[in-house]
């Protein structure tokens, strides 16, 4: 009896024993990874090292070489780390290490990327972490990578993108036993086979001479699409599964170029949740309501007209009471609420604060807060609107909080990249000219025009994180006169937010989107210039210095561009292919009524 118990605890022992001695796939992969950010971070700590022996001892310019070759190590090495430091830390890798030209060989950036490679030993990883870090690294390659947005005081070249696709296959390769143990190794070796053809086209193409469109379209583009299918297949939890925060970007988009890929919610401020078909038609309705404005006759759609890609086709937009002018060119709000600050000077962070500016400028809607309140709640239809949005009976649930809320759910309904481009991109069955594919190479390349229009939005929001808006300082005249010249006295940002009142912000204006472009002219922040034609033209002189301009702090990452006339019909031809306003431009059939005497004849979207 006393041998059978033995014999069968010995049995009992056995899975115990196994599971002690050979480590669970879980166990075995972190092991795997900790080594590659042990092996990464050493490097990176090492050339960083080299760089400042080699800085310290250059004393010719016979030397230079020996520190720009240095410089290239260094940044080999870190390219390797990149998608893992960034998806940390994008705050800290945009000011210390991507940041001005001039840190490169300062004692800062040592500093810097110790504290970076110090981070990655302690920072909690989970697959989850690995597998999103993956897809950033895909989406900064793709808007960032290519795009020569890191060399802005240096040559461009793709091949600073192979060690980030090499690191991004290793941390992939990790789940190969995983999948296996599934019977889906195939996704692994799908994502393989698009990181392998991403390398051979890089390594066998110039930065000028690269087809970008296609390049996305077989290989990056799949890639980010194929790392979603991994994390789902294996039943990894998802950024929208945990913690409160709201995610920006959507965790399963098939894809960089599709509508889904950011929530417009994330920067409005209002939940995902809370945004109900009836929130969004009570923020339709007011946003074509005079009843905002103290005279009954300016709504937002006055200045914002869907007809024009929700800009309104004017220099600057008519002053309330038709006196004059506004100070800015109107820009259209499609896309609009995937940023993180709003206005040209970046003076709003919330869309409920740009109502509150609009609502008591007094060129534009010329009331009070409590004013607008009160219009509203002389409409009985408009109290029973809010109560059934907010669910909340009677009058207080009209109030200006909530109605910024309304109208940010709505535009959060503005959103599209589903133009013919943006199909192509993503692998759909269209077609798209070779000048515009030429246009997209010339754009997101030579002619250095995405290193402030970001794809996928084209505007100023800063991927693979999407959690700062840009502005620049270009220059724009006051009239498109290249020969005489007449500065903008436009003080932009330095005027916006008392704390950015400072030098290096003067002039500088938030970077729009270049979508629906073909739409919404003039341009600029000023709509100084009526065609498209001549934005190129300045661009392509080098902006405000180009024509004579004083611009001491321009901000334009050239000083020339050299393009034919083909070159600027292909940039137009590209920027033109990304209008799409489909399902966008619904106004309501009619007005809530007022008991007041003047509110009681609106027009839907205002009078001018």
């Amino acid at each position: 009896m006393k041998q059978q118990l033995l014999a069968l605890l010995a049995i009992a022992t056995i899975p115990f024993l196994i599971a002690w001695l050979v480590p669970d796939e879980h166990v075995r992969r972190r092991e795997m990874f900790r080594a590659m950010i042990t092996e990464m971070s050493s490097s990176v700590r090492a050339r960083s090292s080299a760089l400042d022996e080699t800085c310290t001892a250059a004393g010719s310019s016979a030397e230079l070489s020996d520190i720009r070759r240095s410089c290239e190590d260094l940044r080999k090495a870190y390219k390797s780390l990149e998608p893992l430091a960034e998806y940390l830390d994008p705050g800290s890798i945009s000011m210390y290490v991507n940041g001005a030209p001039l840190r490169a060989l300062s004692a800062e950036l040592r500093t810097s990327l110790d504290a970076i490679t110090g981070m990655m030993h302690t920072a909690p990883w989970t697959d989850r972490m690995i597998l999103e870090a993956c897809r950033s690294g895909v989406m900064r390659i793709t808007t960032m990578g290519i795009t020569g947005f890191d060399r802005p005081a240096s040559e461009p070249v793709l091949t600073d993108d192979l060690p980030c696709l090499e690191t991004i296959k290793r941390l992939t390769m990790l789940y190969a036993p995983a999948l296996a143990e599934r019977g889906k190794g195939a996704l692994q070796k799908e994502a393989a086979r698009y990181i392998d053809n991403a390398e051979q086209v890089i390594k066998t193409s110039s930065f000028d001479d690269v087809d970008r469109a296609e390049l996305i379209r077989t290989s990056l583009d799949p890639l980010y699409g194929q790392i979603a299918k991994i994390q789902l297949a294996l039943e990894i939890e998802l950024s929208t599964e945990i913690g409160l925060s709201q995610t920006i970007v959507h965790p399963t988009a098939n894809s960089m170029f599709a509508t889904d890929v950011l929530y417009p919610s994330a920067a409005s401020g209002i939940s995902r949740a809370s945004i109900t078909p009836y929130l969004v038609e009570l923020g339709r309705t007011l946003f074509f309501d005079p009843i905002l404005s103290s005279n009954g006759e300016r709504a937002c759609a006055s200045c914002h007209d869907p007809s024009r890609g929700f800009s309104d086709g004017r220099t600057t937009s008519i002053a309330l009471g038709r006196t004059g002018s506004l100070d800015r060119n109107a820009p259209t709000l499609i896309n609009a609420v995937h940023a993180r600050r709003f206005f040209s000077d970046l003076r709003a962070m919330r869309v409920r604060d740009v109502i509150a500016h609009v609502v008591t400028n007094e060129k534009e809607f010329n009331s009070t807060l409590l004013e607008m309140v009160g219009r509203l709640r002389s409409s009985d239809e408009y109290v029973e609107l809010f109560s059934k949005a907010f669910v909340t009976d009677g009058p207080h649930a009209v109030d200006a909080t909530n109605v910024g809320i309304a109208i940010g759910a709505y535009l959060t309904t503005l959103v599209s990249f589903n133009s013919r481009f943006d199909r192509y991109l993503r692998g759909e069955s269209v077609t798209i000219s070779n000048s515009e594919r030429r246009g997209f190479s010339l754009f997101t390349g030579r002619a250095a025009c995405a290193s402030c229009h970001f794809p996928p939005t084209y505007a100023g929001y800063v991927p693979p994180s999407f959690i700062d808006s840009e502005s620049e300082i270009i220059g724009v005249p006051l009239h498109p006169d290249t020969a005489h010249a007449i500065p903008d006295p436009g003080m932009g940002r330095a005027a916006g937010l008392d704390r950015e009142n400072a030098t290096i912000y003067q002039g500088s204006f938030k970077t729009p989107t270049i979508r629906n472009i073909a739409l919404t002219a003039p341009y600029f922040h000023n709509g100084s210039y009526s065609s498209l034609d001549d934005v190129v033209d300045f661009y392509a002189r080098g902006g405000g210095r180009g024509i004579g301009l004083a611009v001491p702090f321009q901000t334009l990452p050239f000083e020339t561009l050299q393009l034919t006339k083909r070159d600027r019909k292909d940039l137009i031809a590209f920027m033109k292919s990304l209008t799409d306003t489909v399902g966008l431009t619904h106004r309501p059939k009619r007005l809530p009524s007022s008991s007041i005497s003047n509110m009681k004849k609106r027009t839907i979207g205002g009078g001018y």
